[in-house]
């Protein structure tokens, strides 16, 4: 099978490969350089998983098992991890299970505590892909995410910039960065 991503083919050794950096080792690595506490390290995986045909199947399973555990310290507030989760969405590695590894890292970015710049490099990246047409699986847990850090200004600014050439879009846009009722109830809740 061939795989394509916005018209352009992606060759089997990298759509089912490790992304360049991401190495299980490299990004235990990059943790501790800086200065995580959270163990993403754990026993080596073998199975369930990639299918014997992959090029790199024991380095990839390693790699989704090591970023499944990056998700699992952003839950427990390791800043190391809350930055490796950024800058993998960053990356926009298109690649098997890629898209569901950016999912479980913006769910579990939902509750992490970002700091303001963190916040404006998530934002400018969702907006990049907003303005490109990116809509892929994960895009609808970007905008969960999204909707907890975009700042008002910013929120009124892309809305306009859509609602001038999109009238549909700017109604879409207004609808999905609606504030979570959710957190919107809990915060009143705390502070009672």
């Amino acid at each position: 099978m061939i795989w394509k991503h916005k018209g352009e083919t992606i060759p089997l050794e990298v759509y089912h490969g490790v992304p360049d950096g991401w190495y299980a080792i490299e990004i235990i690595d990059a943790h501790a350089r800086i200065g995580g506490n959270y163990d993403i390290s754990g026993p080596e995986v073998t199975e369930p998983g990639a299918p014997g045909w992959m090029p790199e199947r024991h380095q990839w399973l390693q790699y989704r098992e090591t970023m499944y555990r990056v998700a699992d310290g952003v839950r427990a507030q390791d800043q190391a991890c809350v930055e490796l989760a950024i800058r993998y969405i960053e990356m926009r590695y298109i690649g098997s299970y890629s898209g569901y590894i950016r999912s479980r890292l913006s769910r579990a970015l939902k509750s992490a505590v970002l700091t303001n710049r963190q916040k404006q490099r998530l934002s400018d990246h969702f907006c990049g892909l907003l303005r490109s047409g990116e809509h892929t699986v994960d895009f609808r847990e970007y905008f969960k995410l999204w909707r907890r850090i975009i700042t008002e200004d910013r929120k009124i600014e892309l809305i306009n910039e859509f609602g001038v050439s999109k009238p549909s879009a700017r109604l879409w846009l207004e609808r999905n960065l609606q504030p979570d009722k959710r957190m919107q109830s809990g915060a009143a809740e705390s502070r009672r």
